[in-house]
């Protein structure tokens, strides 16, 4: 699992949608990403002159159990039944700390194309609330 932020994605496989990516972060983030070495599961992705890695994988239990864990502390969001329903694949963004805005912000463009939630730690989120964190 890593320390990365883990993005829980709606899709059945985890392939990389490069346009999808580059098209959200230029409406919604105002942020170019610059993707190469882009595999069929995963990507080095510059942003915001930082590069970071992004690999998919197939949904595990562990990031449901870590899901439940977080929405529970939260009261219950309803964000674990999103990703435990509907998202069979998880994005993981390489960051580099605790603080890496760069990391974030590409989890949140992930997360808006994705159609699920941000699983940070002990926190489970939505892309509204990764902006908040960016502000």
């Amino acid at each position: 699992m890593g320390d990365g932020y883990r993005v829980f994605a709606q899709d059945v496989e985890p392939l990389v949608p490069t346009e999808a990516w580059k098209r959200a972060a230029e409406r919604f983030f105002a942020t170019k990403l610059e993707i190469t070495k882009a595999g069929a599961n995963g990507a080095s992705i510059t942003i915001d002159g930082s590069v970071r890695r992004v690999t998919g994988r197939a949904r595990e239990e562990a990031d449901l159990r870590d899901a439940l864990a977080a929405d529970t502390r939260a009261g219950f969001t309803g964000l674990y039944d999103l990703a435990e329903r509907r998202c069979k694949t998880v994005w993981v963004v390489e960051r580099e700390g605790d603080v890496d805005n760069a990391a974030l912000r590409l989890a949140a463009i992930i997360a808006s194309v994705a159609l699920g939630p941000i699983l940070d730690g002990d926190a489970l989120f939505g892309v509204r609330t990764a902006r908040e964190k960016l502000l």
